[in-house]
């Protein structure tokens, strides 16, 4: 019998990246190039790891965990782009710019829940014993 969770992990980043384009395109507007080039590449990411779930054999495997590690990558290179405009913020517009410092690190926090956990998770099943065993 096959492992269900690569089925499960598969279409949870069919739906996510679903949702991160929906939120990208709708709730970001960006004129930036580099900032909508770096948005829209996480739900690449996210369809690249599900492509990768759904494969099988050890191919797939490794299509999942670069998928899956791209994702975390760009969602590490978001926290620190966040990060540095919070530092930008608090520098220079004093007490406004330290509120929407604040403001910025609350993003960070909801950022890590709602993009990092589920690549986290499936980078660990990937790893394992089981998920080796699920791509043999």
């Amino acid at each position: 019998m096959t492992d269900p969770r690569r089925w499960i992990y598969g279409s949870l980043d069919v739906v996510a990246a679903l949702a991160y384009v929906a939120a990208v395109a709708l709730a970001v507007p960006n004129r930036h190039v580099a900032s909508a080039v770096h948005l829209y590449a996480i739900p690449v990411a996210a369809a690249v790891a599900a492509a990768g779930m759904f494969l099988g054999h050890a191919r797939g495997r490794r299509v999942a965990l670069a998928g899956a590690t791209a994702w975390l990558a760009l969602t590490f290179l978001l926290i620190v782009r966040i990060c540095i405009s919070a530092a930008f913020l608090a520098g220079v517009y004093g007490a406004f710019g330290k509120a929407a410092a604040s403001f910025a690190l609350l993003i960070v926090a909801l950022l890590v829940e709602v993009v990092a956990l589920l690549p986290i998770v499936q980078v660990k099943f990937l790893m394992s014993r089981a998920g080796r065993r699920a791509y043999a």
